[in-house]
């Protein structure tokens, strides 16, 4: 519709004024509705205090401008398509007029109790947050203006609910935001549903809900150069007591209808359309549990794409297909989340793992979200080295080469990689899960679970498929995997590729070579009967071998 045509509109008899500024809206809103807006995603999420500590350079050195810039340039030019920023919760890193920034202890007013080395690591923030102010940027503009630059896509990271310094017995209150520590009628005052649950903030309270409102708007008005405004509901899935979640997810809905709002409202006035996404739990019916109700806000056009995850230290085996399925719509785009985590009790990822997971979700799902990929441990403390385990086989660290990598099929393919079932014990907050194991093994009995595998088995052809088997005993069973019988065992291979970390004192590690084109690509049906004796099985891992680590991808 061009400046003519609605001169035309004009002159026809009986069309009113007001009629026909419904009919320029409803253009407007269909100009933005029509940009193209892809649906694939490589995400890398920041949590923002890495940055503000200099954590992957040097903690003692005063942070500049350019060191963000560093911190960013390390993504850049990689297969990462969006730069997520977050901007610290009710914890802010900017200057904002309804928070105190992060650590800011008000000229001395506010007095801390922590030891000498945790009150250096709290001021090193606050002094790092005003140095960036003396060069007129903070942390959030400085990161997503340097990521623009470097053709990336743009997001702020909302954290609904962040629960960590939420225990005024233990903490500095340096870092209690002010909405929550002068407000604890609004805290849930509910235990049980995990670290620091207790004084979440309940967002039964309509004070609690436009709280965040006034934030996110804020923070809409204040980053020009932001694509999208990401919503974090992982961080932490705790809003409402108990199983009072289903009951009130109206409540949370109207809130998500006026953020969606704010956010078209802003997007209008600059003249662009501002995405908005969400970070929920791994199933439908997990996050009606805690009052999100996602087939809604699908439905009713208030997100424009759906990342899910497990809360830290993370899940394996994301059921994006479910997900998709439960929630009833094709179009939108599901991202899963690879957390920077590992297995409970925590056993950090490795790059085999990293691979698998990452081929699992963009065979089941849209891309992937890649949530505090951290590179302090590469960058700062090995300097740049890869550190294997002793083995030689393993890297339990991530490093920016394998952005690379994780974010299409086609160079994933011919990489070695582990492809993991879920562990089931990772249901922090009483998120719902989607697992096998544990896995009940008796003599007679056959148990059953399954391990997805990402890769096209027609067309890949590892050197080796090796079977890991956790029990938390000593186990003597028949194996299947497909209905092949497996028996071919190799007792050195749980120590070659690193798989004994981690275990309780009775856990036994087998490891089993399996068949040529016995595992096939989608779901792998594993079998195990025991011979004698009960035991639980409670990890189940296939790793696929192409070729030597140096070449072929360390596992």
């Amino acid at each position: 519709m061009n400046f003519v045509s609605v001169n035309y509109l004009i002159m026809i008899p009986g069309v009113r004024p007001a009629l026909l500024f419904v009919f320029l809206l409803s253009l407007v809103q269909d100009s933005f509705a029509q940009k193209n807006v892809p649906a694939y995603r490589l995400i890398h999420n920041n949590d923002g205090t890495d940055a503000l500590s200099n954590i992957w350079f040097d903690l003692d050195k005063p942070l500049t401008k350019t060191d963000i810039d560093n911190y960013v340039d390390m993504v850049a030019g990689t297969q990462v398509t969006t730069f997520m920023m977050c901007t610290g919760s009710d914890f802010v890193y900017y200057d904002s007029e309804y928070a105190r920034t992060f650590c800011d202890d008000l000229n001395g007013t506010i007095t801390c109790n922590s030891d000498p080395e945790t009150l250096k690591s709290w001021k090193r923030y606050d002094t790092n947050i005003k140095r960036l102010r003396e060069e007129g940027t903070d942390v959030i503009a400085a990161s997503l203006t340097r990521a623009k630059e470097k053709g990336m896509e743009t997001f702020i990271t909302f954290r609904m609910n962040d629960l960590h310094f939420a225990d005024t017995t233990k903490f500095c209150a340096l870092v209690y935001p002010d909405f929550w520590i002068n407000n604890p009628q609004y805290w849930l005052g509910d235990a049980s549903q995990g670290y620091h649950s207790i004084n979440a903030l309940d967002f039964s309270h309509q004070e609690v809900r436009e709280y965040k409102k006034k934030l996110i708007t804020e923070q809409l008005g204040k980053y020009p150069m932001i694509d999208g405004f990401d919503l974090d509901f992982m961080r932490f899935a705790v809003f409402f007591k108990g199983d009072e979640g289903t009951a009130k997810a109206p409540l949370m809905t109207q809130m998500m209808r006026d953020i969606r709002a704010k956010v078209d409202s802003v997007g209008k006035v600059r003249g662009q359309k501002i995405l908005l996404s969400v970070r929920v739990p791994i199933t439908v019916e997990g996050c009606m549990q805690k009052g999100i109700d996602i087939r809604e806000w699908v439905r009713a056009g208030l997100v424009d794409f759906i990342s899910i995850g497990a809360h830290w230290p993370g899940e394996t085996a994301t059921p994006l297909a479910k997900f998709k399925k439960d929630l009833g719509n094709k179009e939108i785009p599901v991202y899963g989340t690879i957390d920077h985590g590992g297995y409970t009790p925590y056993e950090a990822y490795s790059h085999g793992m990293f691979r698998g997971m990452a081929s699992h979700i963009l065979e089941q799902g849209d891309g992937i979200h890649l949530f505090n990929y951290y590179f302090s441990d590469y960058n700062r403390i090995n300097k740049g080295r890869i550190v294997l385990s002793d083995s030689g086989t393993t890297c339990r660290f991530p490093v920016p080469s394998m952005l690379n990598e994780l974010g299409k099929t086609a160079s994933l393919a011919g990489r070695n990689k582990i492809y993991c079932a879920s562990d089931g014990a990772t249901p922090a907050y009483r998120v719902l899960q989607v697992t096998d194991l544990p896995l009940g093994c008796g003599r007679g009995k056959r148990s059953e679970a399954r391990i997805f595998v990402g890769e096209d088995m027609q067309k890949s052809k590892p050197e080796e498929t090796i079977l890991f088997i956790r029990t938390d005993r000593k186990a003597v069973f028949n194996l299947e995997v497909n209905g092949i019988l497996v028996r071919q065992q190799q007792p050195h291979y749980p120590a070659r590729y690193d798989r004994i970390i981690g275990m309780n004192e009775n856990d036994q590690m087998y490891a089993f070579i399996l068949p040529a084109d016995c595992v096939k690509s989608g779901y792998n049906q594993i079998s195990i009967m025991a011979t004698s004796g009960l035991f639980l099985t409670t990890r189940l891992e296939i790793a696929l071998k192409y070729g030597d680590v140096e070449t072929h991808g360390y596992f």
